[in-house]
């Protein structure tokens, strides 16, 4: 029988994946294939293809034949040079305000909550060192639960700069001790700066589910990458901007800051995060203003409101039996003219539902997985290994 609905999946697929100009559209259309249009070049890639003598002579040019030659000052030139170079270097290098450094901190305090009997939750805030005995009296908190056996690590708060010891040390929260966790390489250094961790610190060995997003910081970055690739943990949200690197401050003027990238951060086997970031395991977005709300009112409130619903108060057959009307309070509120709490706008921290949410379904996943194991068939003897057949018993 014709399965209508996988038919009309590849009719749309092949439809999508035909380019506007292609003979199969124009033999559908009775209308002439147009020829392709030629790929615009970024004004980067133009300008990359020019050599010394080339960049020396467009300078000359516009110098001497520029309508408004007047304008392209050796100190207009400069400031356009410095102007380009910092935007090819991306975040390598960037130019501040003091105001702008200090806005890049985390506003934030440490955070730890029990979400449910199964499931705690630290959030780091500055990644200072005073985090880390708040760090570890939640973890051990945590461990003390029977059936808390899952932990979520947020590590969406920004930084202002990087303390790569503190990286490290929480590390050792998790990893058994003398392991190489990451290591920093400088371009005129043989060999790298070495991070382990500390023996004996390990506090959490359960299972791991870590939070990420274009906000995350250096050190942020670091945990991220290296519990995924030691315990497994899975990470969801937002690929990281990739910026493990070791900065360096110089002033230039009175308010304006050099931050450039001195040493470059490398995981064990070698491998570089820098302007490529960590790449979830689960995409999920949160808009940065919603998540900075939740965060501000997590402090005060708490954070299962943010992530579980709460249904209002509906009649049922156990209030008609007790003879009480959980809907009057609500009814009453709005014969009055007052908003409750079900008529206001609901923050989501959509990351950290869909973490909660994943853990809800990971017991029937397991069940199925069981179950499909069971029914799978025994696998064939291995061959001896002469090659001859064994004899039948």
């Amino acid at each position: 029988m014709l399965d209508l609905p996988r038919c009309l999946r590849s009719i749309a697929l092949l439809t999508l994946l035909a380019p506007v100009g292609s003979p199969a559209v124009a033999a559908e259309t009775g209308k002439a294939a147009a020829p392709p249009a030629a790929e615009a070049v970024e004004l980067k890639d133009l300008v990359g293809e020019l050599d010394q003598a080339s960049l020396q002579e467009a300078f000359r040019v516009l110098r001497s034949d520029y309508i408004k030659r007047e304008s392209l000052s050796y100190l207009e030139l400069n400031r356009a040079a410095m102007q380009g170079l910092l935007e090819r270097l991306d975040f390598g290098a960037m130019l501040l305000t003091r105001a702008d450094r200090e806005a890049r901190d985390a506003p934030y305090a440490f955070f730890s909550e029990k979400l449910s009997p199964e499931v705690g939750y630290v959030r780091f805030g500055k990644y200072r060192r005073d985090e880390l005995e708040a760090l570890d009296k939640a973890l051990v908190r945590f461990s003390g639960e029977a059936g808390l056996d899952t932990l979520i690590v947020d590590l969406r708060s920004p930084q202002a700069m990087a303390d790569f010891e503190i990286a490290a040390q929480i590390l050792s929260r998790f990893r058994p001790g003398g392991e190489l966790v990451f290591k920093i390489r400088r371009p005129h250094e043989d060999r790298p700066r070495l991070f382990t961790t500390r023996a004996g610190a390990v506090v959490w060995d359960r299972r791991i589910i870590v939070l990420i997003d274009r906000e995350t910081g250096n050190v942020g970055e670091i945990i991220a990458a290296v519990l995924r690739n030691t315990t497994g943990s899975l990470v969801i949200g937002e690929t990281t901007i990739g910026m493990t690197v070791e900065y360096r401050d110089v002033p230039l003027a009175a308010d304006r800051i050099l931050r450039y990238a001195v040493a470059e951060v490398a995981l064990p086997d070698g491998s570089s995060l820098f302007q490529k970031g960590v790449t979830p395991d689960v995409v999920t977005v949160v808009p940065s203003n919603v998540k900075q709300a939740v965060f501000r009112a997590s402090e005060r409130d708490g954070l299962a409101a943010f992530v579980f619903e709460k249904a209002r108060p509906r009649m049922n057959e156990a209030a008609l039996v007790a003879g009480t009307d959980p809907e009057l309070d609500y009814y009453v509120a709005k014969s009055n003219g007052r908003d409750t709490d079900w008529d206001r706008p609901i923050l989501r921290d959509r990351v950290l539902r869909q973490a909660v949410d994943l853990l809800a379904a990971l017991p029937a996943l397991e069940a199925g997985r069981a179950a499909a194991a069971k029914k799978a068939p025994a696998s064939a003897p291995a061959p001896p290994a002469d090659g001859k057949e064994a004899d039948a018993p």
